[in-house]
Parts: C-alpha cells; sequence; structure tokens
C-alpha cells in the first residue's frame, strides 16, 4: 500500500489527480455562486419594484442603504466569481491570497458605505478602519512580490513536485 502510494508520489499522478478534484470543486462552486447571483438579482429586483409600487422616495435612508447593500452584494458576488472562473481557466485550481483579500477588502469597504455612522461606536469604526488598512497593506505588499517575480515564474510552479 505505502510502496504504491510513493509510487503514485513519483510519478506525480497522485497531485494530478488532486489538482482535478480542485477544479472540479471549483466548476461546482462556479455554478453555485452564479445560482445565487441570479437569486439576488431577483430579489433585487423585487425590492425595487416594491419600493416604487409602495411609493418608497429614494431619498430615505433605510431604503436606499437597503438597495444600495443588495446591488454591493451583487458585485461582490461577480467578483467572486470572475475570481473562480479565472482560476479554472489558468488550471491552477484554488484562488490566489491576494484575489480573497482584494475581496475582503470589498467586503469591508461595503460594510463602511452601509454603516449607520450616527449609533456606531468609535471602536467599531476604529476595528473597521485598522482591518482595512491591515489588509491594505497586506494586498499591497503581496502585490509587490507579484511584481518582482520573473516573467514566466508564478507561485504555483514553485511548489509544484519536479
Amino acid at each position: 500500500m505505502i510502496a504504491a502510494l510513493e509510487a503514485l508520489r513519483k510519478e506525480g499522478s497522485l497531485y494530478r489527480l488532486y489538482v482535478g478534484f480542485e477544479l472540479l470543486v471549483s466548476a461546482a462552486l462556479l455554478i453555485f455562486v452564479s445560482l445565487i447571483i441570479v437569486y439576488s438579482l431577483a430579489v433585487l429586483a423585487v425590492t425595487l419594484f416594491d419600493e416604487f409600487a409602495a411609493g418608497v422616495h429614494m431619498n430615505e435612508t433605510a431604503a436606499l442603504k437597503e438597495t444600495f447593500g443588495l446591488i454591493l452584494s451583487i458585485l461582490i458576488l461577480v467578483e467572486f466569481n470572475h475570481s473562480i472562473a479565472l482560476a479554472i481557466r489558468r488550471r491552477s485550481g484554488v484562488l490566489q491570497v491576494r484575489v480573497i483579500i482584494l475581496i475582503t477588502i470589498i467586503v469591508i469597504a461595503r460594510k463602511l458605505i452601509l454603516l449607520d455612522y450616527a449609533t456606531t461606536r468609535i471602536e467599531t469604526l476604529l476595528g473597521l478602519g485598522g482591518v482595512a488598512l491591515s489588509l491594505g497593506l497586506l494586498y499591497w505588499l503581496l502585490s509587490n512580490v507579484a511584481a518582482r517575480r520573473a516573467p514566466g515564474e508564478t507561485a504555483d510552479t514553485e511548489s509544484e513536485p519536479g
């Protein structure tokens, strides 16, 4: 049993099998996130229709925040889905850390945009600002590492078995 696993590992077929598994999981996630996007668009359409039918003015803060929050959520989902599709196209199987950090920054920006500043405590604002600043710095550092890499070199090729 151990000899068979060792033979598979030396040939690299176990690694290729796992990469295939990652691509399959990524494809399933792409489909599920796409369904969530379609559902969210339907919720947004119904919400907008209900607000217009009820005569809600778009200058009412609560209605505007709810609608804008839905739009930002859909944009975040689209960006996430695009990242999954890009990973599948590159056949890397997994999302890059930089992409995840960027999506997290977008989520925090959404939170800051929709936050009720009249009732929010200063500790919350400082915490969100610190997290946003830290993630921005981390994204900048990772972007610099990627820019310094040789043109043909990627993070995936460094860790692949030879």
